[in-house]
């Protein structure tokens, strides 16, 4: 069967926090330089394969800046929405990894654990990231039938949402680099064909990403 839909879930480029090794979170940390190269390939790439039909974006910093040359070459506008924002880590936002771990040891391991039922101190569960990232997903799938729509979000975000679209269980998991892209088409039977997952094609020539919680 043809495709109605394409969809595009596209990781943020590296942030500063991803280079410092500490948890992002809600909080407002920016693309690294290595970041707004990523950012830029990517931005090509997309542009070369044209068609985009609409562009949404996390309203956090580092996703903004990784959608803003998106919508420069394809000159499609970005929608952002906090419903795409990264999981909010609460306490743990903007320490390191060390840090977390040393000074609230029980819940850094629940996190590390990835047990579904956590919930950082001040943070969210699983459960309220996916359901906000899905309900934002869902709609713009009502809005746009057919076409082609870039999500622009975050590691652990996008981890669940693809959970929620292949009924997965809570023990999957999906590597997704900076500004690496999941690519999927929604077939006229409601279905769904993955086209690649965790795509760095467009980033060969560039520096390896350092991975976000």
């Amino acid at each position: 069967m043809s495709a109605l839909l394409e969809i595009l879930l596209l990781r943020h480029g590296q942030s500063l926090g991803n280079e410092e090794g500490r948890f992002g979170g809600h909080g407002p940390t920016p693309l690294s330089a290595t970041g707004r190269i990523q950012a830029e390939a990517t931005a090509r790439a997309l542009a070369r394969e044209g068609g985009l039909t609409a562009i949404l974006s996390s309203d956090l910093p580092r996703a903004i800046q990784t959608a803003h040359p998106v919508s420069q070459a394809t000159g499609v506008d970005i929608v952002t929405t906090p419903e795409l924002r990264e999981r909010s880590v609460g306490i743990f936002t903007g320490l390191t990894f060390a840090e977390a771990a040393d000074r609230h040891p029980e819940a850094y391991q629940a996190m590390m654990r990835r047990d579904p039922n956590a919930c950082p101190p001040e943070g969210e569960t699983q459960w309220q990231c996916a359901s906000r990232a899905n309900a934002c997903f869902e709609r713009a799938l009502l809005r746009h039938p057919s076409g082609r729509i870039l999500f622009v979000s975050h590691a652990f975000t996008l981890n669940l949402l693809l959970r929620r679209i292949f009924n997965l269980q809570d023990s999957e998991f999906f590597q997704t680099d900076n500004c690496a892209l999941h690519r999927l088409k929604r077939r006229r039977d409601g279905g769904w064909t993955v086209v690649a997952l965790n795509d760095r094609a467009h980033l060969v020539d560039l520096h390896e990403p350092v991975e976000e919680y």
